[in-house]
């Protein structure tokens, strides 16, 4: 019997990115783009925890956007599909393993969402690039 929790609060929020960071950081294949001084995961993580929050909870305090830093990301490491398929599932995985519900369903979409924005919009930069 699954006896997980759904997403209820900020901790949770940040014990779902946390974790979810803890695996890509060491996956030989994502570790490259996340590889950054720990002062800048310092600044990073609660970005991260706010725009999570932001999505799940309507708390309105995530600022900022979020494709120039992957911009930037993309300049150093050339993203592809292969990384944000990877990227996602770690996410599902992630979230599935802490928890179930509604607000770990959305999670989900939303995280899906964003990786096929990202790398429609990172694809066609790298395209151009190219050319």
């Amino acid at each position: 019997m699954d006896t997980k929790s759904d997403i209820q609060n900020r901790e949770d929020v940040v014990r779902l990115v946390d974790s979810f960071y803890y695996k890509v950081r060491r996956d030989e294949y994502l570790a490259p783009i996340f590889d950054m001084p720990e002062a800048e995961w310092q600044r990073h993580l609660p970005r991260m925890y706010n725009f999570w929050e932001n999505w799940l909870f309507q708390t309105g305090n995530y600022e900022g956007g979020m494709m120039w830093v992957h911009i930037q990301a993309n300049e150093r490491t050339p993203l592809n599909v292969g990384h944000f398929e990877r990227w996602l599932s770690y996410f599902f995985i992630t979230t599935d393993e802490l928890f179930a519900g509604e607000k770990a369903e959305f999670v989900k979409s939303k995280a899906l969402e964003i990786g096929q924005i990202m790398n429609a919009k990172l694809g066609q930069i790298n395209r151009q690039k190219q050319t």
